[in-house]
């Protein structure tokens, strides 16, 4: 199961002797495991009954004798053991020899005073392992795998339903914008504005453009979205922020071309009948960047794209020949970007 089937499943007080947490993103990782840690201690925030290994320095059958032996202080405990690599097919750099026949065993007959969490930050498990299609069989297996882009609406409506506030479409936007497909970033974010709105409260845009950090990454469509409503105060307000942060004005040029220079691209291959995942081959960028740039490629003509590339091009070169103090030009470039 994926990570929000997971979710719903121990909300149901739902729990298990053995779970296997696999996928390399350790936000969903860290999450799930302190969602078991609660439902097993049922809130009790003792931590004397949580153990903690790492299998690259500690064997499996080290691990399943510590499961197997009986908790002196508490009626249960908890056994996370990490890097599980024993169940793909790469070989770790360790010098550990694990006895899975030890695992195999235990998931025969697993104790019922204590929870395995075994976790493998991995892509991919070896499927062809006995020891894997074992836990397939008796752990309940957790895919904690990087969000894709197109999912990232799903988990907004997830963390927004968790802090009890909602968003209004350009506030919403906004977010995602700032916050890519990072989901610790937007759990903070979300976090933060829960804060400021309250139990049920709503995010609108202005309040989301007040408190919603920026992100440099996410900058160059922020830009582009200010441009598209012909926003100069909002676009000029998220430059100096930005410088605030030390960002340099050159750098911010070539991260707005770019931007713009995807979404050019993005809509000549368009016209051409490319779908999304051959673009992502083709241009060779992030899935999250080629979908924003489908979502903004409607509002521009191909001629107004290349006229502000040609713009941000010029800009670049006059700094760069000394011929405008940088800070200045910036402004300029984005007054002229919004006047096109």
């Amino acid at each position: 199961m994926n990570y929000l089937e997971a979710v719903k499943q121990l909300k149901k007080k739902t729990t298990a002797p053995i779970f296997l947490l696999y996928g390399e993103e350790q936000y969903l990782i860290e999450s799930v495991v302190n969602q078991i840690i609660q439902l097993v201690n049922n809130k009790n925030q003792d931590q004397e009954n949580i153990i903690q290994y790492d299998l690259e320095e500690t064997a499996i059958d080290d691990v399943i004798l510590e499961v197997e032996t009986y908790p002196f202080f508490t009626d249960n405990k908890i056994v996370i053991a990490n890097q599980a690599f024993f169940l793909t097919a790469k070989q770790a750099k360790t010098q550990v020899e694990h006895d899975v026949n030890q695992l195999l065993e235990y998931l025969s007959q697993p104790v019922d005073f204590s929870t395995l969490i075994l976790i493998a930050p991995y892509e991919k498990l070896d499927e062809r392992k006995k020891i894997t299609k074992q836990l397939k069989k008796q752990a309940m297996m957790i895919h904690c795998e990087e969000v894709k882009a197109w999912e990232i609406d799903k988990w907004v409506d997830h963390l927004s339903s968790q802090y009890q506030i909602y968003f209004d479409k350009g506030a919403e936007q906004l977010l995602i914008n700032e916050t890519g497909t990072h989901l610790a970033l937007l759990e903070k974010e979300i976090e933060k504005l829960a804060l400021y709105v309250g139990e049920n409260g709503k995010v609108t845009s202005e309040i989301a453009q007040e408190l919603i950090s920026h992100q440099g990454n996410a900058t160059g469509l922020t830009l582009v979205d200010m441009v598209i409503e012909k926003n100069l105060k909002g676009a000029v307000k998220i430059y100096r922020d930005l410088i605030r942060l030390n960002q340099e004005p050159i750098a911010l040029i070539g991260l707005l071309a770019s931007q713009l220079r995807t979404i050019y691209q993005v809509k000549v291959l368009l016209k051409k009948g490319y779908r999304q995942q051959q673009m992502v081959k083709q241009l060779k960028v992030h899935p999250y960047v080629i979908k924003m740039s489908m979502d903004r490629e409607k509002k521009f003509t191909l001629e107004k794209l290349y006229q502000y590339i040609d713009v941000c091009a010029q800009t670049d070169q006059a700094i760069k020949q000394g011929k405008m103090e940088k800070n200045l030009a910036f402004e300029v470039l984005l007054y002229q970007l919004i006047k096109i």
